[in-house]
């Protein structure tokens, strides 16, 4: 549909002589790296932000949820206004609520000034993200678009594999303040490149926000009518409670085995960020042998691997191989399933993929609260446990959408804007 659109319109002779948009492109990935990265660099800093605020390593996880929840009402609030201005304003506006609330958080003198450091930056973060991959799709022009997409969407990984353990490389040396400040920094950065950028996409496109607005229930209720949705948002749900369930006290764990300053928080952290990035391979190698054979299979490789991480942080050499192993199947499971989703309604792509995030985030704040207290009470194995069997749950539904034949890709996959989307 967009693509007949754009091969209709007057400007395809202009969008094919327009050079590829690299400042804007790079100031978009940076803002989701920097978010990202402020998502997850909480973990191996736990511990340092308790003892500096006088608290539990489990209530300062609740800022994790605090976060969680902050970008689930972000995106839902604040993601559509792009639709009725400047998706480039919105995208800056979002930026600097961003930095104010990390300001926040590096210079909290409590908890209570810290958890509203998180919550607007996490309001932020569900603003800025959505928009930014709205940005891709109406401002980039089509030949250029799944490469900027590509790049755009890569930021998450780059975030695993160096925004973390840098961060916490840089907590354990200066103190965990300093990594809010320089994600501060970088988001300074960020809102002054995409306003510099403003040259190098195309004019902003104006109108069709009061329909979209009014067919949005039409479209929700449609969407989790497709086959395979509901399934597999549950699904998701569940994978991302067990994932941030464990994630969120690993770098807990892992100081209280290493010692609290120790850099080997941070290096097997790097480790699993590490295999969280072989999707760029594993991908295509999960194409060729079907995607729901291979997430079924991936899922029951996580149910022993969460029960069996908390047992072996012990023995470094085998820590060293779970974690990453852990990263490389979670970050395929991850990419199959938003593919999977992806494809089950292409005519509702949009709000599918809405649900899938509202899905990730609310796992993300309830997975870290609901397993503060079994952290403290029962420690890391029992995380492990309970997150294991969260995800043999999800296990299960995807084992039974196999064999309904549900899983069977759509006739429509083949279409070009599938091309775009992947």
């Amino acid at each position: 549909m967009e693509i007949a659109q754009e091969l209709s319109d007057g400007s395809r002779s202009e969008e094919l002589g327009a050079g590829f948009p690299l400042l804007t492109v790079l100031a978009l990935m940076a803002g989701i790296f920097a978010v990202g990265s402020e998502e997850l660099v909480v973990s191996p800093l736990l511990v340092n932000m308790a003892e500096s605020f006088d608290t539990t390593v489990a209530v300062m996880a609740l800022s994790v949820s605090v976060y969680g929840i902050g970008t689930a009402v972000g995106a839902l609030l604040f993601a559509p206004l792009g639709d009725r201005g400047s998706r480039r304003l919105s995208l800056a506006i979002g930026m600097a609520a961003f930095v104010l609330g990390t300001v926040l958080c590096a210079f909290a003198a409590g908890p209570g000034l810290f958890f509203a450091g998180r919550a607007l930056a996490g309001l932020a973060a569900g603003a800025f993200v959505p928009t930014a991959y709205a940005f891709v799709g109406d401002q980039i022009p089509y030949r250029h678009r799944a490469k900027a997409m590509g790049i755009v969407v890569s930021s998450w990984s780059v975030s695993l594999v160096l925004g973390v353990p840098m961060g916490s490389f840089l907590g354990q040396w200066a103190g965990w303040r300093w990594t809010f400040g320089l994600l501060s920094v970088l988001g300074v950065l960020v809102a002054c490149g995409l306003l510099r950028a403003a040259e190098e996409s195309r004019p902003e496109p104006s109108g069709g926000a009061p329909a979209a607005a009014q067919g949005w229930l039409r479209s929700a209720g449609r969407a989790l009518l497709a086959p395979r949705v509901p399934v597999y948002v549950l699904a998701t749900f569940l994978n991302m409670f067990g994932f941030y369930g464990m994630y969120t006290y690993l770098g807990s764990a892992l100081q209280f085995r290493f010692g609290s300053g120790s850099p080997m928080t941070g290096v097997m952290v790097l480790l699993y960020g590490l295999g969280f990035s072989t999707s760029f391979v594993t991908g295509r190698w999960a194409d060729g042998r079907g995607k729901e054979r291979v997430l079924v299979a991936l899922l029951a490789g996580l149910v022993p691997a969460l029960a069996l991480i908390p047992f072996v942080v012990r023995w470094t050499a085998l820590l060293v191989l779970c974690l990453f192993l852990w990263g490389a199947m979670q970050s395929l499971v991850v990419t199959l399933l938003s593919t999977l989703l992806s494809e089950s309604s292409p005519s509702h792509r949009g709000t599918v993929l809405a649900f899938y995030s509202l899905a990730t985030n609310l796992a993300v704040a309830l997975g870290s609260a609901l397993l503060g207290p079994l952290f403290t009470a029962h420690g890391f194995s029992a995380v492990g446990r309970v997150c294991s069997a969260v995800t043999l749950v999800a296990l299960l539904l995807s084992v039974w959408t196999r064999r309904r034949g549900d899983g069977r890709a759509p006739a429509g996959d083949g279409d070009p804007e599938r091309a775009v989307a992947m």
